[in-house]
């Protein structure tokens, strides 16, 4: 007998609507069409400045696109499509900049075209629109977050683990206000190979460039930003420009292990979303990897095969996901380090730290150097950024995310120390004589700049206070009196300055 939850979850699904492109052209035709000559109205979607058929001379005439240039483009050639026309005379307010294919809201007076049976709307004013409205526009349309999990949990199989991570990847990240990096909303999820298992890697690469491909154009990352299309109904050529004026795109590399300069540049920025799937073999000091929110191993079982449903499901109901993610975004657009649940996330990560250097060792220094997978000088941030992911998953931010948050980052730390594991002992002996290159040879002195060393990552600006170095190293065990003496000898031996009284900085 099936389970009578699944059968009622089966029923939900099914009615759920999905968003599509030709709803947003049904809905838009039903609406002009509705609207008697003569009466004002608001209506939004893509000016393309091409002229329409037999556009009279008496002003200048465009159109306008419910739907996205992209969208346009791939719509199957025996789909409804819908234009209005938009008259523009020396009385239209012009409001902004915009170029063919910006989304604008045009406020007018709807009025017949004089061909076919097209309308016009003789604007009064057009003000260029945030791309991202055109997908609120369907809010009512956005998915629950278990909802979400579930349309990526039945439609890729793989570890749960990396079901997250590209559900949060999804979403962006978003800024942390106290950051001295100049970083975007973007986000990275990447997955490398493990020792004979890098074909597994190449498998999940696929899965992302299909779900890469599902994307509208607008949403993929492109070094070209403007092309030509040609619509052969109204046998009309547009040249248009992306109108995606927002931080949220999407880039998948097109062959496996191959990233182009632009994206890896604009990755490692976090301009934009990588899902990256690179078949090659971990190591701790890869340099893309370690700019990741979500860097994890592929490390799977004998019988685990990742595998893609390509039935219509995530094909349906992606736009639906795209509507979610964009007011989602919205709701958390900017986290803060310093108060409330950023302050409890900041002692919860320098508590897992510690936690974590005592149960692994030196085996954990190692993967922290500079520019290593968990580089803490970065890797704070990258979790904070994780955290904020979470949130727009969740729809707010609540402080049971921080445990999340370490629930994955543990993951990825004992998949990182199964590669560490594996690598021959030179490697190791090289990776422990960099990391030996930037503590003291003194165990207690070595210590304590590790202490600090964590304190400072939190910070994000780099300054711990004297007092707050002590107490650390007070709690790590040091007595107060060896704390003092140990913070003098760092400084004297110039592992540590005094920028201003009762302020220590990091010497680079």
């Amino acid at each position: 007998m099936k389970d009578p939850y699944l059968e009622l979850a089966e029923l939900l699904r099914e009615e759920r609507e999905a968003l599509t492109p030709q709803k947003r052209v049904r809905d838009f035709q039903e609406r002009i069409q509705r609207i008697p000559n003569g009466e004002e109205v608001e209506v939004s979607g893509f000016l393309l400045l091409r002229k329409p058929p037999n556009a009279p001379k008496d002003a200048a005439y465009y159109l306008l696109s419910p739907l996205s240039p992209g969208e346009l483009r791939e719509l199957p050639a025996n789909s409804p499509r819908s234009y209005v026309a938009v008259r523009i005379d020396e009385k239209t307010v012009l409001s902004g900049k915009f170029l063919s294919g910006s989304y604008v809201v045009v406020h007018g007076v709807i009025d017949a075209y004089p061909w076919g049976n097209m309308r016009m709307v003789r604007a009064t004013s057009i003000t260029p629109e945030d791309y991202s409205e055109y997908w609120k526009e369907y809010k009512d349309m956005a998915l629950k977050p278990e909802e979400v999990e579930e349309l990526i949990s039945t439609s890729i199989y793989a570890n749960h683990d990396f079901q997250l991570g590209l559900i949060y990847s999804l979403y962006g990240s978003p800024r942390i206000l106290e950051s001295p990096r100049d970083w975007g909303e973007g986000y990275e999820f990447s997955v490398l190979g493990y020792k004979g298992r890098e074909s597994g890697v190449l498998t999940l690469w696929r899965i992302l460039k299909f779900l890469h491909s599902l994307l509208p154009r607008e949403l993929r990352f492109r070094k070209n930003r403007k092309e030509n299309f040609v619509d052969n109904f109204l046998d009309l050529d547009f040249k248009v420009f992306d109108p995606n004026n927002t931080p949220l795109r999407y880039y998948v590399p097109r062959s496996p292990g191959r990233l182009s300069k632009g994206a890896e540049r604009a990755i490692l920025e976090k301009r934009t979303v990588g899902l990256l799937a690179l078949p090659k073999r971990a190591h701790p000091g890869d340099s893309i990897t370690g700019k990741a929110e979500t860097p994890f191993v592929f490390i799977p079982e004998e019988d685990e095969r990742p595998y893609l449903e390509e039935g219509g499901r995530i094909r349906k109901y992606l736009p639906n996901l795209i509507v979610t993610v964009f007011l989602e975004r919205e709701k958390v657009s900017a986290l803060s380090a310093s108060k409330g649940t950023g302050e409890a996330f900041r002692r919860k990560f320098e508590d897992w730290l510690m936690e974590k250097r005592s149960e692994y060792g030196w085996k954990f220094d190692v993967l922290t150097i500079p520019g290593g997978v968990f580089d803490v000088g970065s890797r704070y941030e990258l979790s904070l950024r994780l955290f904020g992911s979470i949130a727009r998953l969740e729809g707010n931010v609540r402080r049971s995310h921080i445990r999340t948050v370490q629930t994955i980052n543990d993951e990825i730390l004992n998949d990182w120390m199964t590669v560490l594991s594996s690598l021959p002992q030179s490697e190791v002996q090289r990776l422990l004589k960099n990391y030996r290159g930037y503590v003291p040879s003194d165990r207690r002195a070595a210590k304590a700049l590790t202490i600090f060393r964590d304190l400072e990552s939190t910070t994000l600006r780099g300054t711990v206070s004297r007092a707050e170095f002590e107490r650390a190293l007070i709690k790590a065990g040091f007595s107060q009196e060896g704390a003092a003496r140990t913070l003098e000898m760092l400084i004297r031996e110039g592992y540590l300055y005094e920028p201003a009284a009762g302020k220590l900085r990091l010497v680079r």
